[in-house]
């Protein structure tokens, strides 16, 4: 059964886990494979705080049908089998399939479902407001506000944000910002009666809204070293900043290598500016499933157009996750 809005509010802290959708060489979805990792990741993570979050933009629902996304939104659920709380992406670019998404995610016992902003067309402030309260009427479930400028063009404020917090299973806010400022003001702007802030860039800019209480971060560490991903998240926990700096000094290397790999590619074709536009996310999800790989898990390919990790680069993400304490 489950949680009411104010029962996975309440949970939503710890490791936010990025449940990584395994495509094959045809790049149909793994479903074996899926299921099998969700539950080895659920077994690694037992008795701690974690919340499992599935077909965000790590996922690749972006490349996937509505059927397919369906799918793996149940066997996600089957797998963490209540022992952890599931929140399920059900963004589309229209209210109408939004809802419908978000019902399905419902119907198959998800917890709660991350909602992104329409994307394609730009919308007014009004128009996201109904967006969001029109998905939230259609369910009884919690809701996560994905606030991720990158994606959708779209920011939403921090008024904004405390206006959709007062609809009740409005609940929490996967706040995408890379500036620990936006986080901080948009913390203060909302009752945390109502919402709770994650912090939603990862497991780096965690050490920097631990400071400001945040309860949790999104991740993918936990797909292939989910103990440095506990210990992040319980230093920050206890305001041990010492340790938060130590740790970030052991991931770092992770994410120098990704930029490594995509500094190959070239600029990115974008009219983002080059400090939003992070020019390492069309490698990050196939670094981390060659990384699943090689702690012995199938974590599959990636789906065109994203980019699949160059395999010259495997000895050099061997030595780094070792590093890690992966290996």
């Amino acid at each position: 059964m489950s949680m009411t809005p104010k029962q996975l509010k309440d949970n939503l802290k710890g490791v936010v886990h990025l449940v990584m959708t395994p495509f094959g060489k045809d790049e149909e979805v793994d479903e074996p494979a899926l299921r099998e990792t969700t539950s080895h990741i659920a077994s690694k993570l037992e008795g701690e705080d974690a919340v499992f979050l599935a077909l965000g933009s790590t996922g690749e629902f972006y490349a996937m049908s509505d059927d397919e996304c369906r799918r793996v939104a149940q066997i996600v659920v089957e797998a963490v089998d209540g022992r952890f709380p599931v929140i399920i992406g059900t963004s589309r670019a229209g209210t109408k399939p939004t809802i419908e998404m978000s019902r399905h995610a419902q119907s198959v016992g998800a917890d709660g479902v991350m909602v992104t902003h329409p994307y394609y067309h730009l919308v007014t402030k009004e128009g996201l407001f109904r967006h969001y309260s029109r998905v939230a009427d259609s369910i009884d479930i919690g809701i996560m506000v994905y606030n991720n400028p990158v994606t959708t063009k779209h920011y939403v404020t921090p008024d904004l944000m405390a206006r959709l917090s007062k609809i009740d299973n409005i609940i929490a806010d996967k706040e995408n910002s890379q500036d620990a400022l936006h986080y901080y003001f948009m913390q203060r702007a909302v009752d945390p009666k109502d919402m709770v802030v994650i912090c939603g860039p990862g497991q780096l800019m965690y050490t920097f809204e631990a400071l400001y209480g945040s309860p949790g971060y999104v991740t993918e560490l936990a797909n292939f070293v989910p103990d440095l991903a506990v210990a992040l998240y319980k230093a920050g926990k206890e305001r041990d900043f010492d340790k938060l700096t130590e740790l970030a000094d052991k991931i770092a290397p992770y994410h120098e290598f990704i930029g490594r790999v995509a500094a190959k590619q070239g600029p990115l074709p974008t009219v983002l500016s080059p400090h939003i536009s992070i020019p390492a996310l069309p490698f990050y999800q196939s670094v981390c499933k060659e990384a699943m790989k090689l702690v012995g898990l199938p974590g599959g390919r990636v789906r065109d157009p994203m980019e699949s990790m160059p395999a010259e680069d495997r000895a050099e993400l061997r030595r780094i996750l070792k590093g890690m304490g992966a290996l």
